[in-house]
């Protein structure tokens, strides 16, 4: 999940965006306050273990200051919590950032860097699909196994192959892939390379897979489609390596977080309870340490 608050930070592709509509998202609808108090409302009505905080996006020119925010912000969250920091690993003092943001919050686990890259320029975050080739970008990759933190990252289907050769070289690493690696084609070609490029992902033990984002490319979606959907990650990765995320408020737009555990728990039915408490919790509970007991 993600917070804001656009009085205390700085967001930039919210608040002077390049574009008003993203694949995503119409910017207009997320340019608002989206605070602790805002996500206990979405969530009243679950049963809620902890949280995970991933970055949102503030200002790249001071990254901490988003750490910095979440400790005030998060300090009076009653539940377990961890944090995922912005960090642009290009740079070589990466490895001071870290050090910083794990100085402003001992529940910083990790980081985020979106790499998503894309022949169509509405879909991609960046300007390079070459960022992970660069050598001071694997040291710092290389640096942040060394400290046990974990990766966050943000990709395509076509770009499983140079991960997955990325995770095998620093297997020290753990890498948790978001939003099922944002599959956007859904026709019965796009399944099969979608689930193809999967499998590249899954044959290493240090990559997760977070089924979040379910609503930022599709807005409706039949049972049988969710069920292909979790079948297959739980499938290649067994459920200790699968984790449910709500991607709020990306997808409040769209759905409500009671209907979308709703959803998810209804296609988990068909599995066992083991099954079902790793992918709704007890996963995310062990590779972002939340301590939840």
């Amino acid at each position: 999940m993600h917070l804001w608050d656009l009085q205390a930070g700085t967001y930039p592709w919210l608040t002077d965006p390049e574009v008003e509509e993203l694949p995503f998202a119409s910017i207009k609808n997320l340019a608002l306050d989206y605070l602790l108090s805002d996500y206990l409302h979405d969530t009243a009505k679950v049963e809620l273990a902890g949280l995970v905080h991933v970055e949102a996006a503030w200002d790249p020119r001071n990254p901490l200051g988003e750490s910095k925010w979440l400790a005030k912000t998060l300090a009076e969250f009653k539940k377990p919590y961890s944090i995922i920091a912005a960090g642009n690993l290009l740079k070589a003092d990466f490895p001071d950032l870290l050090a910083a943001h794990r100085q402003a919050s001992d529940r910083v686990v990790g980081v985020r860097q979106i790499l998503n890259y894309h022949d169509d320029p509405k879909y991609t975050f960046t300007d390079s699909p070459e960022i992970i080739f660069d050598k001071t970008w694997r040291k710092n990759f290389a640096h942040l196994g060394d400290q046990a933190m974990i990766f966050d990252l943000q990709i395509f289907p076509e770009q499983a192959r140079d991960v997955a050769a990325l995770a095998a070289e620093f297997s020290q690493t753990k890498i948790v892939i978001n939003h099922f690696i944002m599959p956007l084609k859904w026709d019965r070609d796009g399944i099969s390379d979608w689930k193809a490029e999967l499998a590249k992902l899954s044959k290493h033990e240090n990559i997760a897979v977070k089924l979040s984002g379910l609503y930022m490319y599709h807005r409706n979606w039949p049972r049988d489609a969710m069920n292909t959907l979790i079948d297959t990650a739980l499938e290649l990765f067994t459920p200790a390596r699968v984790m449910w995320g709500s991607n709020f408020p990306v997808d409040r737009q769209f759905v409500s977080l009671e209907k979308l555990v709703n959803d998810f728990e209804s296609s988990l039915a068909r599995h066992d309870s083991a099954t079902r408490e790793a992918v709704m919790w007890k996963s995310a509970n062990s590779w972002y340490g939340l301590g939840v007991n």
